[in-house]
């Protein structure tokens, strides 16, 4: 934690620290952001000369059933888990 000496002297040296941010924070620009980042292809235009690559249907299949597999399992593990105590312990803390 700063000492109140020295605070001051932080503000004068540091004055792009109290200037206000040059663009708005957006919640739908980082969301659009955040769905580019995951796609995994790149979003901007292809150049003319080559042609565009198909979509590649079974990949994609294939890695959100790989996701599936993991992500079912562990959320009934998170979320039985008090469940299956209740049951193994029934009652006998």
């Amino acid at each position: 934690m700063l000492s109140r000496a020295a605070r001051p002297a932080l503000q004068t040296t540091l004055p792009v620290l109290r200037a206000p941010s040059t663009r708005n924070f957006s919640v739908l620009r980082s969301l659009r952001s955040l769905a580019r980042a995951m796609e995994p292809h790149p979003f901007e235009r292809l150049p003319v000369a080559s042609r565009p690559a198909p979509a590649d249907w079974g990949r994609l299949a294939r890695r959100a059933g790989n996701q599936a597999v993991l992500f079912f399992p562990l959320g009934v593990v998170l979320l039985g888990w008090p469940y299956v105590g209740k049951v193994l312990l029934d009652g006998r803390i």
